[in-house]
């Protein structure tokens, strides 16, 4: 395991700043053919002019598992997604001269340029896992999770040593809790995982609460490893990469959900009270009481939820708040239907968030992330997987059954276009035009894709 930054100090530096490399994750992933001192004591020594020839010779970048898989013609969605799984299942890691972080137990990895476990992927992912009987792989990916709460205190944004001063939407306990069903032994899933949900839920409380709510961040101010050469030609003050830090650790990077009266350059992630993240934890406090029977659990679900009804809807929808003042941002996302999901909203706010949702998110393939075209990944006209099951859910939950239904059926509809055009899932969809380009984002768009392919098997019915 590296700590590729510090081991290779300005090298690091200089291939991110050279520019050859148009995703910087390709650097900051590669596997070091030598000790990192042999390779700093070389670049001393030759002072090379060919960059590119220099890292081909001591680097070896990491290829996608997945990439020599070719589509069967003759296979429909689920047979193609069925003969995936196993191409993108990876065994236990042996340690490398790398950024991975080694991973004791099998798991799943998105696809693409993503080839390691990401923490909030891994629960939709995990949605097909069960739905296909792969109890054995879902045990062995939450063993992991466990296993990084032991050693980190937390469950980092994914398995490289430049993600483990954040973490991402806290689904832990949820993938406890629908594996413990799966395998009809709830109390044996929590007998095993408690532990770890409680110290989890800990670290939110301790580390991401401000003034009794939570806020997303990270533990560094810092440029991104992953992203150097990008972030370090931006600059920026500590506390602009701290909300960019938390932007990435929300899963949303980047939206206008975050921004101020402008770009990138006034996002404030961790600045908010984030509606989705208060949803998620209200949900975590209550799996946590019917996990241990504590009354603390109980008592402070009762107050988030209380806090989401009163401070976090506005206007007819669930939105993030500002910490400072305490008002509500005014901007529409797919996130203001996670109280739903949780449980959290009264009756009529749910009936008032569903009339919004149609009239401003509601598009022919699916849910829109937001209702701003900003040319940033998580908004318009971009739809993603995790939102639409968590809109399917939160419409289920309050009785909006034909919504729902409509919103399942518009979804897989476009899974099905973009499969039938290409013979791929992707990690992002274009909701307004189905067969049209999804835009935004630091890379290009990525196949595989771990999320996509489990929402789109749990939703068969």
């Amino acid at each position: 395991m590296e700590y590729p930054d510090q081991s290779l100090g300005d090298l690091f530096t200089d291939l991110h700043l050279s520019g050859l490399w148009p995703d910087g994750k390709v650097i900051s992933d590669a596997v070091l053919k030598a000790p990192a001192e042999e390779i700093v004591a070389a670049w001393y020594a030759e002072a090379p002019t060919d960059l590119r020839a220099f890292f081909d010779r001591w680097f070896a970048p990491v290829s996608a598992g997945e990439a020599g898989y070719r589509t069967d013609p003759r296979h429909g969605p689920l047979e193609h997604l069925e003969a995936l799984w196993p191409h993108l299942t990876r065994a236990a890691d042996a340690p490398e001269r790398s950024s991975r972080v080694p991973l004791p137990h099998p798991y799943v990895v998105v696809g693409g340029r993503f080839q390691e476990a990401y923490y909030w992927d891994s629960y939709f992912t995990q949605l097909g896992l069960l739905k296909t009987g792969r109890h054995g792989l879902v045990r062995d990916m939450l063993r992991n999770f466990a296993w990084a709460v032991q050693s980190f205190g937390l469950i980092p944004n994914g398995f490289r040593t430049y993600f483990l001063t954040r973490s991402q939407p806290p689904f832990f306990p949820s993938m406890v809790r629908d594996y413990g069903r799966a395998i009809g032994d709830l109390a044996a899933a929590y007998r095993e995982f408690a532990p770890e949900m409680e110290a989890e839920y800990q670290f939110f409380l301790d580390r991401r609460h401000e003034g009794g709510l939570a806020a997303y961040a990270d533990e560094s101010q810092a440029p991104r490893v992953e992203m150097l050469g990008h972030d370090l030609k931006t600059g920026g003050a500590a506390s602009y990469f701290l909300n960019l830090r938390a932007a990435c650790e929300s899963g949303w990077d980047f939206s206008a959900r975050w921004y101020g009266a402008g770009g990138i350059e006034t996002i404030r992630a961790h600045e908010l009270w984030a509606v989705d993240l208060n949803s998620i934890l209200l949900v975590n406090e209550e799996i946590l009481f019917e996990a241990t029977g504590k009354e603390v659990y109980a008592q402070a679900a009762e107050a988030r939820r209380k806090a989401l009804q009163e401070r976090f809807f506005a206007d007819g929808f669930f939105r993030d708040v500002e910490i400072a003042t305490g008002r509500a941002t005014g901007f529409t996302s797919a996130a203001g239907l996670f109280p739903l999901w949780a449980g959290a909203a009264t009756v009529e706010q749910a009936a008032e968030v569903v009339a919004h949702m149609k009239a401003y998110l509601w598009a022919p393939g699916g849910l829109l992330t937001s209702d701003v075209v900003s040319g940033e990944q998580w908004d318009a006209p971009n739809g993603w997987a995790p939102l639409q099951w968590i809109a399917i859910q939160g419409l289920r939950r309050y009785g909006f059954h034909a919504e729902a239904e409509e919103l399942r059926r518009r979804w897989l509809a476009t899974c099905d276009a973009v499969f039938a055009a290409t013979g791929k899932f992707i990690e992002k969809y274009n909701v307004m035009e189905p067969l049209g380009a999804s835009g935004g984002g630091e890379y290009p768009l990525q196949d595989g894709f771990g999320w996509s392919n489990g929402v789109y098997i749990d939703l068969q019915e």
